[in-house]
Protein backbone atom coordinates (compact mmCIF):
# COMPACT_ATOMS: atom_id res chain seq x y z
CA UNK A 1 0.00 0.00 0.00
CA UNK A 2 1.46 3.39 -1.18
CA UNK A 3 1.65 6.47 1.36
CA UNK A 4 -0.85 8.13 -0.76
CA UNK A 5 -3.53 4.95 0.00
CA UNK A 6 -2.65 5.34 3.50
CA UNK A 7 -3.68 8.88 3.95
CA UNK A 8 -6.87 8.51 1.98
CA UNK A 9 -8.03 5.83 4.20
CA UNK A 10 -7.16 7.96 7.09
CA UNK A 11 -8.57 10.66 6.26
CA UNK A 12 -12.00 9.52 5.74
CA UNK A 13 -12.25 8.38 9.56
CA UNK A 14 -12.76 10.11 12.55
CA UNK A 15 -10.37 11.41 14.35
CA UNK A 16 -7.65 11.45 11.61
CA UNK A 17 -9.82 12.85 9.01
CA UNK A 18 -9.69 16.56 11.41
CA UNK A 19 -5.58 15.83 10.75
CA UNK A 20 -4.42 19.04 8.24
CA UNK A 21 -1.96 17.50 5.50
CA UNK A 22 1.09 17.52 6.97
CA UNK A 23 -0.04 15.73 10.86
CA UNK A 24 -1.97 13.30 8.70
CA UNK A 25 1.16 12.35 6.56
CA UNK A 26 3.51 11.97 10.10
CA UNK A 27 0.49 9.69 10.54
CA UNK A 28 0.14 7.59 7.41
CA UNK A 29 3.77 7.12 8.03
CA UNK A 30 3.39 5.31 11.18
CA UNK A 31 0.64 3.17 10.15
CA UNK A 32 1.43 -0.47 8.48
CA UNK A 33 -1.06 -2.37 6.26
CA UNK A 34 -2.10 -6.01 7.56
CA UNK A 35 -4.83 -8.13 6.11
CA UNK A 36 -6.17 -10.86 8.41
CA UNK A 37 -8.06 -14.22 6.87
CA UNK A 38 -12.44 -14.69 7.95
CA UNK A 39 -12.24 -15.48 11.30
CA UNK A 40 -8.74 -14.89 12.75
CA UNK A 41 -8.58 -14.18 16.19
CA UNK A 42 -7.23 -10.21 16.23
CA UNK A 43 -7.28 -10.20 20.27
CA UNK A 44 -8.76 -12.88 22.61
CA UNK A 45 -10.72 -11.98 25.34
CA UNK A 46 -8.31 -11.01 28.78
CA UNK A 47 -5.65 -9.77 26.18
CA UNK A 48 -4.17 -6.67 26.07
CA UNK A 49 -4.49 -4.93 22.75
CA UNK A 50 -1.34 -3.59 21.44
CA UNK A 51 -2.37 -2.15 17.95
CA UNK A 52 -4.64 0.43 16.84
CA UNK A 53 -6.91 -0.75 13.62
CA UNK A 54 -8.14 1.06 11.29
CA UNK A 55 -10.70 -0.45 8.66
CA UNK A 56 -10.20 -0.51 5.46
CA UNK A 57 -11.79 -3.40 3.58
CA UNK A 58 -14.06 -6.16 5.69
CA UNK A 59 -14.80 -5.91 9.31
CA UNK A 60 -13.59 -6.62 12.94
CA UNK A 61 -16.57 -8.52 14.96
CA UNK A 62 -16.58 -10.15 18.94
CA UNK A 63 -17.33 -13.69 19.36
CA UNK A 64 -21.34 -12.89 19.02
CA UNK A 65 -20.69 -11.21 15.42
CA UNK A 66 -21.14 -8.01 16.31
CA UNK A 67 -19.27 -5.57 13.55
CA UNK A 68 -17.46 -3.10 15.57
CA UNK A 69 -16.81 0.83 14.01
CA UNK A 70 -14.30 1.97 11.46
CA UNK A 71 -11.28 2.59 14.20
CA UNK A 72 -11.05 -0.14 17.09
CA UNK A 73 -8.68 -0.29 20.11
CA UNK A 74 -8.40 3.36 21.33
CA UNK A 75 -10.10 1.75 24.75
CA UNK A 76 -7.64 -0.35 25.25
CA UNK A 77 -4.09 1.40 24.53
CA UNK A 78 -5.73 4.24 26.53
CA UNK A 79 -6.63 2.91 29.78
CA UNK A 80 -4.26 -0.49 29.16
CA UNK A 81 -7.47 -2.50 30.32
CA UNK A 82 -7.74 -6.18 28.72
CA UNK A 83 -10.45 -6.81 26.48
CA UNK A 84 -13.58 -8.07 27.73
CA UNK A 85 -14.46 -9.77 24.52
CA UNK A 86 -12.81 -11.55 21.77
CA UNK A 87 -12.12 -9.97 18.69
CA UNK A 88 -11.64 -11.83 15.09
CA UNK A 89 -11.56 -10.54 11.24
CA UNK A 90 -15.04 -10.87 10.56
CA UNK A 91 -16.50 -13.36 7.87
CA UNK A 92 -15.38 -11.28 4.43
CA UNK A 93 -12.10 -11.32 6.31
CA UNK A 94 -10.30 -7.81 7.64
CA UNK A 95 -8.08 -5.28 6.01
CA UNK A 96 -6.54 -2.80 8.14
CA UNK A 97 -3.65 -0.04 9.09
CA UNK A 98 -2.56 -0.98 12.23
CA UNK A 99 -0.58 1.49 14.52
CA UNK A 100 1.84 -0.15 17.16
CA UNK A 101 1.00 1.40 20.84
CA UNK A 102 4.21 2.82 21.61
CA UNK A 103 3.68 5.00 17.89
CA UNK A 104 0.24 5.20 18.99
CA UNK A 105 1.45 7.42 21.79
CA UNK A 106 3.98 8.96 19.78
CA UNK A 107 1.33 9.89 17.49
CA UNK A 108 -1.18 11.53 20.09
CA UNK A 109 1.74 13.35 21.49
CA UNK A 110 2.80 15.20 17.91
CA UNK A 111 -0.71 15.77 16.66
CA UNK A 112 -2.35 16.24 19.86
CA UNK A 113 -6.26 17.03 17.96
CA UNK A 114 -6.25 13.29 17.95
CA UNK A 115 -6.94 12.77 21.95
CA UNK A 116 -9.44 14.74 21.64
CA UNK A 117 -10.81 13.25 18.14
CA UNK A 118 -11.16 9.99 19.98
CA UNK A 119 -13.02 10.83 22.60
CA UNK A 120 -15.69 11.94 20.22
CA UNK A 121 -15.74 8.37 19.12
CA UNK A 122 -18.75 6.43 20.60
CA UNK A 123 -17.07 4.33 22.99
CA UNK A 124 -18.83 1.34 24.16
CA UNK A 125 -17.60 -1.73 25.30
CA UNK A 126 -14.61 -1.63 23.28
CA UNK A 127 -14.68 0.14 20.30
CA UNK A 128 -18.22 -0.67 18.72
CA UNK A 129 -20.14 1.06 16.11
CA UNK A 130 -23.56 1.40 17.96
CA UNK A 131 -23.77 4.33 20.00
CA UNK A 132 -25.03 3.63 23.97
CA UNK A 133 -28.70 4.63 22.62
CA UNK A 134 -28.85 1.68 20.11
CA UNK A 135 -26.75 -0.34 21.80
CA UNK A 136 -27.13 -4.35 21.55
CA UNK A 137 -27.30 -6.46 24.81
Amino acid sequence: MTLSEKIFYLHAVLPFSQLGPEELLIAATAFYPRNFQPGTVICPKGETMNKLYVRVGGSLTDDRGRIMQAVVGTTCLLTGQPTPLTILAGSEGYRGLLLQRGKFFTLINECPVLLTGFFKIPLLGIDYGDTPATAKP
